[in-house]
């Protein structure tokens, strides 16, 4: 397994410093209409060394910020979504989009948007502005960070999920695999797993809580090109909500973004990726007029402004990654 992937990473690179992907975004400008592409980060560290759990380092991150800075106009999401609409330019366009709102996006990822002058939209969990706090998927990851290297079999009630845990990656994807699975349960059943799998695996680190942003913060990025969009309130998943409280956790989290910002129209990123019919109409209700979801893509002038597609971006440890990916993302897409 490891040899493949090896091989696949030296592929990567030679496709990289070859220039094919920068040949294929310069021919998709040439001869396809222009297209928004949207990255997603959550936590932008100061090394990998500390092993956040959704995270990628700073250094990683700079090297996506050039990548992209010299491939792409860069735009904040909803200018990009403006001139499609305008259809006036055959460029790409990209733009940067960070989930959450932890502090390190202001300690770590701010100050390098800042220097390449490249805008980003930061999506807030507004009842954790400014607060510590442990998300259960990060205890999850800490967890499983925990397992000693082997095999390993985690007990999901309805299936059993087996893996191989030689390294930090895969562990990382274990942890992915169980999040995903409990990002569709109730609050108290995944609390209850989470407990037993800590109980289980004892930590070999303390787990910290993480410091959200501030409105200190928020405020000092937004006057220099970082706008702010919604991730509800409690970043729950909505589908498992009835109308009401999804509609609570929608307009409550818009109406403190905005009133504290003094703006109008802020954007929203749904929780987990989680949505159906359901909750889209819902979204429109509570007044957004665009949402970003984790259906991979580009977008373009006809794309559906409730569901707008993305590329995530934190699990790419090289620009080479990142360009290949793009680059094979866009010769699936259809016109």
């Amino acid at each position: 397994m490891h040899l493949k992937t090896g091989v696949k990473d030296v592929a990567k690179d030679l496709c990289y410093y070859l220039g094919v992907p920068q040949f294929l975004l310069r021919y998709s400008n040439f001869l396809k209409s222009p297209k928004l592409l949207i990255l997603n980060y959550h936590r932008v560290c100061s090394s990998f060394k500390k092993n956040e759990y959704l995270g990628i380092s700073a250094g990683i991150f700079e090297q996506h910020i050039r990548f992209l800075k010299d491939n792409f106009k860069m735009v904040s999401m909803q200018d990009g979504l403006r001139l499609l609409h305008a259809g006036n330019s055959g460029k790409n366009y990209a733009a940067i989009n960070l989930d959450d709102g932890y502090m390190d996006n202001y300690l770590y990822a701010y100050p390098i948007l800042k220097k390449y002058n490249v805008p980003a939209t930061i999506f807030l969990i507004t009842d954790f502005i400014g607060k510590d706090h442990i998300f259960w998927w990060d205890r999850v990851f800490n967890a499983v960070f925990s397992i000693k290297s082997g095999d390993a079999d985690i007990d999901m009630g309805t299936n059993i999920i087996y893996s191989k845990l030689n390294d930090i990656s895969e562990k990382i994807k274990l942890a992915n695999r169980i999040n995903k699975i409990l990002a569709n349960k109730p609050a108290d059943e995944i609390e209850r797993f989470v407990a037993a799998l800590e109980k289980k695996f004892t930590s070999i680190k303390e787990i910290t809580s993480c410091l959200m942003l501030g409105w200190k913060e928020i405020r000092e990025m937004n006057q220099n090109g970082i706008s702010f969009g919604s991730h509800t309130k409690t970043h729950s998943n909505l589908c498992l909500l009835k109308d009401s409280e999804a509609l609570e956790e929608l307009m409550d989290s818009k109406k403190v973004i905005e009133q504290n910002l003094r703006t109008e129209n802020c954007a929203f990123c749904y929780p987990f990726g989680a949505f159906d019919e359901r909750i889209k109409s819902l979204v429109q209700r509570a007044g957004f007029r665009h949402a970003r979801s984790t259906l991979k893509g580009f977008n373009n002038r006809n794309s559906d402004r409730l569901t707008l597609a993305s590329i995530g971006a934190e699990t790419l440890s090289k620009a080479s990654f990142l360009a290949n990916r793009i680059a094979f993302t866009l010769m699936h897409e259809k016109e």
